[in-house]
């Protein structure tokens, strides 16, 4: 039996954000937490999890920032189990952690892919998908993030977007000089001008609707 400590939430109390350092995981001993993607008129609920539920896992066994958020539905009584716990056990046999670290990664990028096809405009899931892809994989630079390997073609598989248009919208955001397309990477100036811009897409479809 894992041991812990244990952490208490109230209704509507945030317990972690997308995005956030994934350092435990927890177990429900009591109440319902609610896992999201995603925020304002994207946010999107994945699940609502009860007593006996565990999750925050994929955080720790891949050293990776949370894939969702989790936000207390009820009162809601945890038990918080640390990384070194967790891995401890888990390296007992080799053979379950490479199964976890291989399932964790492929339900990250299966769980990424359903959120980015969740997303109407096409634009927007194209900068959608750079911004997570920086955050979680981006590596620093000189002059900004780089992410790679990138190639139009393979963002035109992952988002769902024919590879023409992708190639168009990435000279959009190249020609805006919040993006510098490499030979087989991407560098992003920056990952607070993506979200401003993405911001910008959706006042602007908002207010140009007919």
């Amino acid at each position: 039996m894992v041991e812990g400590m244990e952490r208490k939430l109230n209704p509507g109390e945030i317990l972690f954000e997308e995005g956030d350092k994934g350092e435990v995981m927890y177990l429900i001993r009591e109440g319902k937490i609610k896992i999201t993607k995603g925020k304002g008129e994207d946010e999107k609920v994945l699940a609502v999890l009860k007593e006996g539920d565990f999750f925050g896992e994929m955080a720790i066994i891949e050293s990776a920032p949370r894939s969702a958020s989790a936000i207390a539905a009820t009162n809601v009584s945890l038990l918080v189990i640390d990384k070194e716990t967790f891995r401890s056990k888990i390296r007992e046999n080799p053979l379950i952690e490479y199964v976890l670290e291989t399932l964790s990664r492929r339900l990250r990028a299966a769980d990424e892919q359903m959120r980015l096809l969740t997303i109407k405009s096409e634009e927007r899931r194209i900068v959608a998908y750079i911004i997570t892809k920086a955050k979680e994989s981006g590596k620093k630079v000189d002059n900004g993030i780089e992410i790679s390997p990138f190639s139009p073609a393979n963002l035109a598989t992952i988002t769902g977007i024919e590879e023409n248009k992708t190639k168009g919208y990435v000279d959009n955001l190249s020609k805006a000089g919040l993006i510098t397309v490499q030979e087989n990477s991407l560098v992003i100036k920056g990952i607070e001008d993506l979200d401003d811009y993405l911001r910008y897409i959706a006042l602007k479809e908002k207010f140009e609707k007919p």
